[in-house]
């Protein structure tokens, strides 16, 4: 693995344990699923088997709600030799994608990171070429600014949570959907899940809907899409860099 996939699985499963609670009660059921459907290949516990390690997967890392895992499971990847489970109830997809997202947790917090991990352990990149990515081909000063809210940031945060929050800051992020009906009506709340079939939100009076995307136009704002977007496209030496810069913002 890539160590900048490292961070970024480490990063996400941050994200998972600051804003994700698990039902005890559909973490069982998608065990159960997956043990039946996908435990042969990737292992019952998903760390895997014949196939490879899910839990610390760049598709369970990138997943938000089903988007990612959603299509993975229902389609398979039959180039790599998944099968397809077009079968299964959207609902045990449900499940199986929070159970993999608490194996993540689960996974994480077994390895825990001293408080007072050494700086110089982690900044071994050069702050001046991060400055360079921050302002040029990164895209973050479109948004963040040095002199704004990324102020003094390096004093807010241990160097360890500093490098897990640029990756992927997780504090306040909630996509939102508006979803409208072939009437023209418009619904808009918390996106719940979301994948290539069907859209399920939770609207301000707390109802839970979902629709069917052959029916519904859906838009969905996302707070952290730049931030998505960069994911895949960081290399080590981006992260480090960044990094670097971001530890001179005191």
């Amino acid at each position: 693995m890539r160590l900048a996939n490292a961070f970024l699985w480490a990063a996400c499963a941050v994200f998972a344990a600051d804003q994700t609670k698990f039902d005890p009660k559909t973490v069982a059921r998608g065990s159960t699923q997956f043990k039946s459907s996908c435990g042969f290949c990737h292992g019952e516990d998903a760390t895997g088997n014949r196939g490879p390690d899910l839990v610390r997967s760049a598709a369970l890392s990138h997943d938000q709600s089903g988007d990612t895992l959603g299509p993975l499971i229902r389609n398979g990847r039959p180039d790599k030799g998944m099968p397809a489970f077009s079968t299964l109830t959207a609902a045990q997809v449900s499940d199986i994608v929070v159970f993999l997202h608490s194996r993540a947790y689960e996974s994480l917090h077994s390895n825990s990171v001293s408080n007072d991990y050494p700086l110089k352990k982690l900044l071994t990149g050069n702050a001046e070429a991060g400055r360079k990515y921050f302002e040029g081909v990164g895209g973050c000063s479109g948004c963040h600014s040095p002199s704004g809210d990324l102020h003094g940031i390096a004093a807010k945060y241990r160097p360890i949570e500093l490098q897990q929050r640029f990756l992927y800051p997780a504090n306040g992020a909630v996509r939102t959907a508006t979803v409208t009906l072939p009437g023209g009506k418009t619904m808009e709340g918390n996106v719940v899940h979301s994948d290539e079939f069907e859209i399920a939100i939770t609207g301000k009076d707390g109802w839970y809907q979902s629709f069917s995307r052959d029916v519904a136009k859906v838009e969905i704002h996302d707070p952290l899409a730049a931030h998505r977007a960069l994911m895949p496209k960081y290399t080590d030496a981006d992260v480090h860099n960044l990094f670097a810069y971001l530890e001179t913002l005191k």
